[in-house]
């Protein structure tokens, strides 16, 4: 990487040496440059059109195609791959609510998120399989936006971290007078509708403006069977939702033996698995995705306010204060969830529910039965029993923002920009999960009498007494219940309403016992910014052959803060549990957490005329994060060759650093990931790493520029060259290696210490070693610098304007494509076996710690315009990709997810008495998103679920209108 600097640093200095000895003396009069400051130069007055690939979308471009959310308009640009945002239960681990950016696919940590220019908190919670902050976009006011900026080209010399990928810049709208409201409902097959308000009011003064935005938008939930495809069969899918660990589930008999208790056969299945809605795959697998939502229901405000005031000296004033709330109040999931742990899920035959299904069903256990160890979840297809069906949490985001800077000239015409901001973001999520001594309580009859936390101790037989409880404890008497696992005591399927023949009233569990067995794992959690930006520009008296050399100068601080405070029973200083995972069955707790730290930087800009027709752009910046990170300086060129008045090409070149975030530095974070050699989902731990070193890149961006007459295109080349990315051990490639080594007999693989069992004796099947997956109870993965990655594309866009048509009319044509070339990733090794490699584009990468890419993407467009109408049609087209995972880790099927296009229909009339009517169709062919082997049948990070979609958005205004 050094090399690649000092190339750059080489180049700068020859091209500037030769622009300040060449031309001093510019007889051609003053070059003339526009007011604007564009994304990717802090020069004012640089030209739009300049040397860097930067994409405008203005409002009224997005009026245009139905004035669609920030999650909707960012997962269309072609330039994106791998987002979050409409569907984030399993495609993200509880990121519900969110929305991020995710450039080139390089991970929306690399996307650098700004609002008027400036950096914005991120959001509290990572992307739970990469350990990645990012900025949640959903906070930003959509009613408010005036355009938005997208570079698609490095930009760490300019704005630091953060920006290897590139830059989207949120410029809110000041130019608005009078007052105005509006509206837009959407709905779709399954959905009771979507819909949003919003309200602005600009007041244009004779030296000031305020302009105040207010939105509210809220989301009905969709449940995923509302989709045909949404819920598929066992066969069709084995890996879509569904779950080896399940309710009705499966039971071990359990006899006297030399040492205790001991196997007597092979798993029993409960007789009541198919009647309920289960499938014998040969043992009882469980859907658990019919109980979960494809949508969430949400609500979510969005406020801004901001003032801008022409100061007497010439100088300008800017305030905004910016708060966002998102709630999602009744989020769904499961009735209950996996245990990681079963080996203590132990019923005694004196257990009413045990004796009533041996008296209906003879035989099923051997004789000589004393006890049966369960295999299976708490609650399942007889839903939960506190609401019937799905268990409820919720997660809760509230943003504030607020951001002031003093811009003007000296007397020097040396123009200054002061900038103080700070955001904060505090984020609440609830989940609840079943007490692993809880369970094992209940099982002997101790449940509701006890504290579930400390319950029955399996290895004295004794039973505390719960605080409070001055009685006497009997087994299922006294106010003791019993937790009933067999199926008897299930009345019918929570889902369907099919009733259970094998249901005895009287053996149900009561919600009392439901409520006592669970309770929330709880955390809030807090990320805030203050940034400190000074920057200078101007004019240099120098002068090169085509002009004036402009210049800027600055410096940044910005302080970072990253906590966590996780309710008593999530805290694992607190409450460490049984095993020291904590309490609960199967999410893991958690430590608090308080850092913070504070990055320096400085930096500066030249823009050098070189010629008429030729610009270039040098930049430099030097970052210090202090301690064992260090510091690192950064440089880029960019150039623009005018080659004639139709043709320009243009080109950049530039390193990038980025240090890893508070989150990745040191503490344990859990997800919960499908472990296809267990059939279930296992909590994987992440541990931070306080010895990381910070990942960098060297890039370069070459493309050419064409326009004649209505007529205009652009193709550009891109190529990144990773070094040290942080990622997360990826855990289908551990478990793999894993596997392979039990099978191979050798216990001594370090691999295997990456394993946690659940059953490491193996008394289930009484071999006494693990088996090869069905006992993982969880799997340790680090945070780490990973492989190189060398990733390239090329970006295409094109657009006609045919002019005024015949009846006045105007039509347009335009294309914008991306084709990814390559994404390499070289081999990394876990304790020294090699995980990864190869070339991962065109696939869905749910094997390594990316995203899915597919190789291109594609949006083509055509627009009528006469008078006040405006007629668009849409087509959007995502290219195949393979599902890389070996058949056993996809279920054997979706080996290929196939290509899909999609047709949108749009209608705008600008409507007498300052009405703006939008009429839209998304997907106006109805089609399906294309089948991917995972949980929800479909790939949540590329494609659109919801099917035909209609939608009608209403504006008025008030006043002077703008």
């Amino acid at each position: 990487m050094k090399y690649f600097k000092e190339v750059l640093l080489c180049a700068s200095a020859i091209a500037l040496s030769g622009v300040l000895g060449a031309h001093a003396q510019q007889e051609d009069g003053e070059r003339k440059l526009s007011t604007v400051t564009v994304t990717g130069s802090y020069i004012q007055g640089s030209p739009e059109d300049a040397a860097l690939p930067v994409d405008v979308l203005t409002a009224a471009d997005l009026v245009l195609e139905g004035k669609p959310s920030v999650t909707e308009l960012i997962r269309n640009l072609g330039v994106s791959s791998g987002v979050d945002g409409q569907t984030n239960q399993f495609a993200s681990n509880g990121l519900e609510g969110t929305s991020n950016v995710n450039l080139r696919g390089l991970g929306p940590a690399r996307t650098l998120v700004l609002i008027n220019g400036r950096r914005h908190t991120f959001h509290p919670y990572s992307i739970g399989e990469q350990a990645q902050l990012f900025v949640d976009t959903n906070s930003i006011p959509s009613i408010a936006v005036g355009r938005i900026e997208v570079l698609k080209d490095g930009a760490a010399a300019l704005y630091g971290s953060d920006a290897i990928a590139g830059v989207v810049n949120f410029i809110t709208r000041d130019d608005l007078e009078g007052f105005e409201i509006g509206g837009s409902y959407q709905t779709f097959e399954g959905t009771d509708g979507e819909y949003d308000v919003s309200a602005a009011y600009g007041f244009q003064g004779s030296n000031f403006n305020w302009v105040t935005s207010v939105g509210y938008q809220f989301r009905n939930e969709v449940r995923a069977n509302e989709k045909e495809w949404g819920v598929q069969p066992y066969a069709n899918n084995p890996v879509g939702g569904w779950s080896a660990i399940s309710n009705p589930g499966r039971f071990v008999p359990l006899g006297i033996g030399a040492n205790g208790l001991t196997p007597l056969a092979a798993n029993v299945n409960d007789v009541g698995c198919e009647p309920l809605g289960g499938t014998l795959a040969p043992t009882c697998v469980f859907n658990f995705t019919q109980f979960d939502n494809l949508v969430e229901e949400e609500e979510r405000f969005q406020f801004l306010t901001e003032y801008n005031r022409q100061l007497g000296n010439g100088a300008e004033l800017h305030l905004e204060l910016m708060y966002a709330q998102t709630d999602v109040p009744t989020w769904k999931t499961s009735p209950s969830y996996p245990p990681q742990v079963l080996t203590n899920q132990v019923l005694l035959a004196s257990h009413p529910g045990f004796q009533q299904y041996i008296a209906d069903n003879p035989g099923a256990f051997p004789t000589g039965t004393v006890a049966a160890l369960f295999i299976g979840r708490s609650f399942g297809l007889g839903g939960y029993p506190g609401t019937g069906s799905s268990q409820e949490g919720s997660r809760d985001y509230n943003t504030w923002r607020g951001s002031g800077s003093y811009t003007g000239s000296f007397e020097n015409d040396i123009n200054y920009d002061l900038g103080l901001s700070y955001s904060t973001t505090e984020g609440y999520r609830l989940t609840n999960d079943t007490y692993i001594t809880g369970l094992t309580s209940a099982l002997r009859g101790f449940g509701v009498c006890t504290d579930p936390n400390t319950g029955f101790d399996p290895a004295t037989g004794t039973v505390p007494y719960a605080p409070g409880y001055a009685g006497t404890l009997t087994a299922g008497a006294g106010g003791c219940e019993y937790y009933n696992p067999f199926s008897n005591g299930i009345a019918a399927n929570a889902v369907t309403g099919a009733e259970n023949p094998g249901y005895v009233p009287g053996l149900e569990n009561s919600v009392a016992l439901a409520d006592w067995l669970t309770d929330p794992s709880e955390t809030t959690a807090t990320t805030d910014l203050l940034v400190f930006d000074a920057v200078f520009s101007g004019t240099s008296n120098v002068q090169a052959a085509g002009g004036a050399i402009g210049w800027a100068a600055g410096a940044q601080v910005r302080r970072e803060s990253f906590e966590v405070e996780p309710s008593a029973l999530t805290d694992l200083s607190v409450t460490p549990g049984p095993g020291g995972t904590g309490p609960y069955s199967f999410l893991a707790g958690t430590n608090a957490a308080d850092r913070e730290q504070t990055i320096y930087a400085v930096f500066g800009e030249l823009q050098v005329p070189l010629y008429d027709n030729l610009d270039m752009q040098v930049a430099v910046r030097y970052e210090d994060y202090g301690g064992s990170i260090g510091s690192t300086f950064d440089p880029k060129v960019a150039a623009k060759w005018q080659v004639n008045d139709n043709i320009a090409l243009r080109g950049s070149a530039q390193t990038s650093f980025r240090g890893p975030t508070l989150n990745q530095l040191d503490g344990v974070g859990t997800t919960l990931q499908f472990v296809s050699a267990a059939s279930a989902f296992k909590a994987i731990d992440q541990f931070g790493n306080p010895d990381l070193a910070p990942e960098s890149a060297f890039s370069f961006n070459f493309g050419a520029l064409f326009e004649q007459g209505g007529f205009n295109a652009s193709l550009d080349y891109y190529n990144f060259d990773f070094e040290d990315p942080i990622i997360v051990e990826e855990q289908s490639n551990i478990v793999a290696a894993a596997v392979t080594a039990l099978r191979a007999g050798d216990l001594s693989d370090p691999i295997l210490s990456r394993i946690t069992f659940n059953d490491p004796n193996n008394i289930i099947t009484g071999t006494g070693t693990p088996a090869a997956g069905s006992d993982i109870a969880r799997v340790r993965t680090g945070v780490v610098n990973g492989p190189n990655i060398k990733t390239s594309g090329i970006d295409l866009r094109l657009g006609n304007t045919f002019g005024a048509m015949q009846g006045g009319g105007e039509i347009s044509l335009g294309l914008d494509a991306t084709y990814i070339i390559e994404y390499d990733v070289a081999p990394y090794f876990v304790e020294g076996v090699s995980i990864g490699g190869g070339d991962y584009v065109g696939q869905f990468n749910r094997s390594n710690f990316t995203r899915s890419m597919p190789q291109w993407k594609a949006n083509v467009f055509a627009n009528y315009a006469l008078g006040d109408h405006n007629l668009r049609a849409v087509m959007r087209h995502i290219d195949s990709y393979k599902d890389e995972r070996a058949p056993a880790a996809r279920g054997g099927v979706g080996e290929k997810i196939d290509a899909q296009t999609t047709f949108d229909l749009f209608y705008n009339w600008k409507a007498p008495f300052e009405f703006d009517l939008g009429l839209s169709v998304v997907n106006v062919t109805d089609e399906d998103p294309p089948f991917a082997a995972f949980d929800l049948n479909y790939d949540p990070y590329t494609h659109n679920p919801f099917g035909r979609t209609f939608k009608i958005n209403l504006t008025k205004r008030f006043g002077g209108g703008s």
